[in-house]
């Protein structure tokens, strides 16, 4: 489990769950699971944020109740042709079964961040599916030196968050602790082989291809590039876990991108990189190899020193609006509802 600040490890609604006899079964970075039956699970998306693999001891308003809002948007009124993990409302489609909680067990359930979805029962794959259609991120260095991309050989001398032909699929691991690695495609396929899932495998990387792309195609309609995303996936293959969310995916506004082009910057992100820019400047008491201070980017969340300084760091009121302030811009301009219209005409809240 993550290393989460004490003092937001048991919050109301944790307790309240607690009490009515379910138990948890994960506790995330952001997430926390609770097991329904042996079939289902019941996931509550907290407003916890975390840069660098690390939990910092803050909460973004709204944070949780957006990401919910999100994956239920995307998986049940755009990419409702693809097979998902989300548990259908028996009473009120197009609602999530959390409804159905609320009435029959759970009077007390926060709708607006909790989501019933299938448990996959250990069919996760054991890699982030992670697609680009814009070059940049953390393959980039290596992009410059090799000219490849996951594997893939791309044109040479392509500016950072240039626009590719076509999107790429560059997997990553997927540690415990630590950053995750980035593997080739070729590995991931190899990997997958021998667990005797290689034809399961190019089906669901075909999947989330179109997945990505239809997601793309419906973002530049309401001027927003979705740089890059990270999909979950189980055998089946199914769509899990958040999807095409600030926390999982890279959104900017497209004027802002061709702008950042043509002056050779990065666009301004619509998610959390106020709290990564803050967390890269924050002064630490621990020294890189060449004795120099180092910010949050450059510690080990594995070594409690590092994650005791972390967590009690306090981060300014106006980095914290200020991301709030993101989430809550990409989904009304993704969806075109706020937030508050959209919990009420299409989860029941």
């Amino acid at each position: 489990m993550a290393q989460i600040p004490k003092q937001l490890k048991n919050d109301k609604l944790s307790s309240y769950l607690s009490g009515t006899g379910l138990k948890r079964v994960s506790q995330g970075k952001v997430r926390d699971t609770w097991r329904l039956d042996n079939d289902s699970l019941l996931v509550v998306a907290t407003d916890r944020i975390s840069i660098f693999d690390f939990v910092l001891n803050a909460l973004v308003p709204k944070k949780g109740e957006t990401l919910t809002a999100l994956t239920h948007f995307w998986l049940t009124k755009i990419l409702y042709e693809f097979s998902h993990h989300l548990v259908e409302s028996g009473t009120h489609p197009g609602f999530n079964d959390a409804w159905d909680l609320r009435e029959d067990f759970l009077h007390a359930l926060p709708l607006e961040r909790c989501l019933v979805i299938e448990d996959m029962k250990g069919k996760l794959y054991p890699f982030e599916m992670i697609f680009r259609h814009h070059i940049g991120g953390s393959i980039f260095k290596s992009y410059q030196k090799t000219g490849l991309a996951g594997g893939q050989q791309l044109p040479a001398n392509l500016p950072k968050w240039s626009k590719l032909e076509w999107p790429i699929f560059t997997p990553s691991t997927k540690e415990e602790v630590g950053h995750d690695i980035n593997v080739d495609a070729d590995y991931f396929y190899s990997e997958m082989s021998k667990k005797g899932l290689g034809v399961e495998a190019r089906q669901s990387v075909y999947m989330l291809e179109q997945a990505y792309a239809i997601a793309y195609a419906y973002a530049q309609t309401k001027s927003i590039l979705i740089l890059d995303t990270k999909f979950e996936v189980a055998g089946g293959p199914k769509i899990v876990d958040e999807v095409l969310t600030p926390d999982s995916s890279r959104f900017v506004l497209k004027e802002d991108w061709e702008k950042a082009m043509a002056g050779g910057r990065d666009p301004s992100f619509m998610d959390k990189q106020p709290v990564r820019d803050w967390g890269a400047t924050v002064e630490t008491p621990f020294k890189d190899e060449n004795g120099q201070i180092t910010g949050i980017n450059k510690l080990n969340p594995a070594n409690p020193e590092h994650a005791a300084f972390v967590h009690n760091l306090k981060i300014p009121e106006e980095i914290i609006t200020d991301t709030a302030d993101r989430y809550l811009t990409i989904f009304r301009m993704l969806t075109g509802q706020s937030l508050e219209d959209y919990k009420k005409n299409d989860m029941g809240v």
